[in-house]
């Protein structure tokens, strides 16, 4: 039992002595880490990303095809190895200047290890974007989220435990058919990153709540083929029937809206967006 008091103890000692992300940044901050962490929020300028363990990846950014080695601070550093994570968490929200706000799993990001790219093929960027290995990982493209997840102008990286924050804005109301239960899936992939429903989610494009209040079944569907996020999901994923799927989940939420009867709200503090600039960050 004392040799099993003394490990965890040095283990303890271990975890408590791991480089920390700095307290407050050097120069004017850039990027913001915050939401379940023990510690933080953590505002971070140029100098403190040049500190941080940086690496190359070699990935097709999937907007413009263009393939190249994408350099920058590891991801890893700055949503695990340097911060401490509170229980449940396990899901990283990208947040950038456009308002998007897109949900990347944090055992991709551990197992993949993306970059915070500043430059690519040597050449700096104009601003940074979170690339991934898509040259090693040929898998990736087959993921109808894994698009979105190539996030440009970054301002924030929110941790959030995923079945708190989003699970009950995507559950699909009581009485729901199946079909809006498989949208409700389709939403988390593809429409999540830019439109929120239920007070969860992006805000680059309108609120989806209420949308089958405004709008008809074949009028929404007419959008979808050449709709962002959308059009990049994989081939077989863009089938008529993944579509009908969708509207009967909005479908659904609106009437369920209308009624009064929406989900538990999510804890403000990990999925309030705390606005679209840096510049706000303290």
């Amino acid at each position: 039992m004392r040799n099993t008091g003394v490990v965890l103890l040095l283990a303890a000692i271990a975890c408590s002595s791991r480089p920390r992300l700095p307290a407050s940044p050097q120069g004017a901050p850039v990027v913001e880490i915050r939401g379940a962490l023990k510690g933080g929020p953590y505002a971070l300028g140029q100098a403190d990303l040049e500190r941080l363990p940086r690496r190359g990846v070699q990935g097709a950014e999937p907007h413009t095809g263009r393939t190249a080695l994408w350099e920058g601070t590891s991801l890893v550093a700055l949503v695990s190895d340097r911060v401490q994570l509170r229980k449940g968490a396990d899901t990283v929200i990208v947040r950038t200047s456009d308002r998007s706000a897109i949900p990347v799993p944090l055992t991709v990001i551990r197992q993949l290890k993306p970059v915070l790219a500043e430059r690519a093929d040597g050449a700096r960027l104009a601003t940074r974007i979170v690339a991934w290995p898509t040259e090693q990982q040929k898998g990736l493209a087959t993921d109808p989220r894994a698009a979105s997840w190539w996030a440009r102008d970054v301002v924030a990286f929110e941790i959030v435990d995923w079945q708190r924050t989003f699970g009950p804005a995507l559950a699909a109301p009581d009485g729901a058919v199946d079909a809006a239960r498989r949208g409700a899936a389709t939403y988390g992939e593809s429409c999540i990153s830019c439109h929120r429903i239920r007070g969860v989610g992006g805000e680059r494009g309108p609120d989806l709540t209420t949308i089958a209040s405004r709008m008809r079944a074949l009028a929404f569907t007419a959008l979808l083929p050449s709709h962002p996020g959308w059009s990049e999901r994989p081939a077989g994923e863009r089938r008529e029937e993944t579509g009908s799927e969708l509207w009967e989940f909005l479908s659904s939420v609106s009437v369920a809206s209308a009624f009064g009867a929406l989900p538990e709200a999510p804890p403000e503090d990990l999925t309030a967006d705390r606005g679209g600039s840096v510049s706000n960050v303290h």
